[in-house]
């Protein structure tokens, strides 16, 4: 945005608004926002401009380069500028990280109740997560920036009533609590105004665009077509908001997949995955989104819903919340759910895939921690390489717990480069160790990405084009882990771990203990090498 550029005036809607609800004051967003905002990778001078803008605040460049230097982004070397950022991460991914810190950090210090706008800011932040994930993933004809902006800005309205009218806002709750819908219960409180229209006056005072504007509004129509951004943006909007505040609430999700399921093509068990790695990648961001988590207990809610999707019901309520609406048809809020879009549906029938779960092969008699001071015994003597690698594999398999892991080592062919399998554990034969190959060579998949980029991933299960045609019977229903083992940022082999699809997800100290295997392959290549 040019520095010359005059602010909006207030409307004489957005004047009758705050006049009605008994506000002095208009809410101001800083100049600093509204320039992240307004920025566009249109030009080559943008990723200039964009340092220009975050340094201006000491304490958001600050914030900024922390959370870019954290293990989230697993970039392996310090980051100790804005432009080095940039370059790193590209342009969108520090904007919409800026953009989000910023607002977070001016709608905390603005608020009365920290409890209250950090978890409706948490849900708007997860919800803008999802919904640039969905439009990078699902090749969705929309701009990523634009799906996080819209998505995160879609409750303005209700934040803003939270941010200064606390008390309307929780007699608002407490007549949805009692059966209105928002607009009823907001209109009554509010004489007659709903959070939409004091979002999208606010939203225009800003100056924000008119996209962001549209998408504010609750329920609306389809797209009209392939082509129509502004449709798919105010549907992704609403619906990752959604997606989220069920899933927090402990409501039933199944209506909401029956109309977007196909649409975004998704089915239950992907939005829960997708919502846990928003959850992983939040943690990362600021204090004030941590302190917001913790007080969502989304992580409870989500292992409720990884439960239940196994049962063919797609809620995240707990066995508690479960009991009661069955007894009442509707207690505490949830609703007896019916089967998650695109799963199963009530008892498996006979025929059906539907598979129990049994207990991950976590030895009983030794810890992680037993594994890991093991293998650190052996690298201080001498060993094979070859055994070592097996006690690696069973530390993995035996202390932190998968289904199948397997070690594969790159291999330079004649004609092309390929991983192929070495040694595996689990639900794998010595045929199928040998037959786990890649070819790396001008490939798209996911094993030659994370070796190229040396970069850990998760792959949820049966992800479109992931894998090659090869290796599909194997991933099948699996969540999958890429651990790559790199050399001087050269990826020469890779720890491939899955789990069976409704196992938990690994944590970020479960991930912590498999990168330390994987630190320790890299030490015992390194070592054996320097003997050669």
């Amino acid at each position: 945005m040019p520095d010359d550029k005059q602010p909006s005036q207030p409307s004489e809607k957005l004047t009758e608004i705050f006049a009605k609800m008994n506000m002095t004051e208009l809410p101001a967003m800083s100049h600093n926002v509204q320039e992240l905002i307004s920025l566009t990778c249109s030009s080559r001078s943008a990723a200039t401009e964009l340092s220009r803008v975050i340094l201006k605040d000491y304490s958001l460049t600050n914030k900024v380069l922390q959370v870019v230097n954290s293990a989230y982004y697993s970039i392996g070397r310090p980051v100790n500028s804005i432009s080095r950022a940039v370059t790193i991460l590209g342009f969108d991914a520090v904007r919409d990280l800026a953009t989000a810190i910023a607002l977070f950090e001016e709608f905390i210090k603005s608020g009365v109740e920290k409890d209250q706008i950090s978890k409706l800011l948490t849900r708007s932040f997860l919800s803008g997560l999802q919904a640039r994930d969905l439009a990078v993933e699902k090749h969705l004809n929309v701009a990523p920036e634009e799906a996080f902006i819209c998505t995160l800005l879609h409750n303005l309205g209700k934040i803003i009533v939270c941010l200064y009218l606390p008390d309307k806002f929780r007699e608002i709750e407490h007549r949805m609590a009692n059966g209105l819908s928002e607009d009823k219960a907001a209109a009554a409180v509010l004489d007659g105004l709903t959070l939409k229209e004091i979002g999208q006056e606010v939203a225009m005072f800003w100056n924000l665009s008119e996209k962001v504007v549209s998408s504010m509004g609750e329920n609306p129509d389809l797209p009209s077509g392939k082509y129509d951004d502004s449709g798919y943006l105010h549907n992704l909007a609403f619906f990752s908001n959604t997606v989220v505040d069920k899933l927090c609430d402990g409501s039933d999700l199944t209506p909401l997949m029956d109309t977007y399921g196909e649409l975004f093509s998704v089915d239950a068990d992907e939005i829960i995955d997708r919502v846990n790695h928003c959850v992983d990648t939040s943690e990362d961001i600021s204090d004030s989104i941590r302190y917001g988590l913790t007080k969502l207990k989304i992580r409870s809610r989500l292992r409720s819903a990884e439960k239940n999707a196994k049962k063919g019901m797609l809620c995240s309520a707990s066995p508690e919340e479960l009991q009661e609406a069955a007894r009442s048809g509707r207690g505490g809020g949830v609703e007896v759910p019916g089967a998650a879009a695109g799963g199963r549906r009530g008892a498996p029938d006979e025929g059906d895939d539907f598979e129990e779960l049994g207990e991950l092969p976590i030895s009983k008699d030794k810890t992680i921690n037993d594994f890991i001071k093991d293998i650190t015994e052996t690298l201080m003597g001498p060993f094979d390489l070859n055994d070592f690698y097996v006690n690696l594999l069973e530390g993995l398999y035996r202390g932190i717990g998968f289904d199948r892991v397997i070690l594969a080592i790159v291999s330079v062919q004649p004609t092309k480069i390929v991983l192929t399998g070495r040694f595996g554990l689990g639900e794998i034969d010595k045929d199928g160790v040998k037959n786990f190959e890649q070819v790396l060579t001008n490939s798209t998949y996911a094993i030659p990405r994370a070796l190229q980029l040396c970069k850990d991933m998760m792959i949820p299960p049966d992800k479109e084009n992931a894998f090659p045609d090869n290796l599909k019977y194997l991933v099948k229903n699996r969540v999958v882990y890429l651990f790559p083992i790199c050399l001087d940022n050269k990826g020469i082999g890779l720890i491939y771990l899955d789990r069976k699809k409704g196992r938990p997800l690994l944590d970020k100290s479960r991930i912590k203990n498999v990168r330390l295997f994987r630190d320790f392959a890299v030490m015992a290549i390194r070592k054996i090498r320097g003997k050669n």
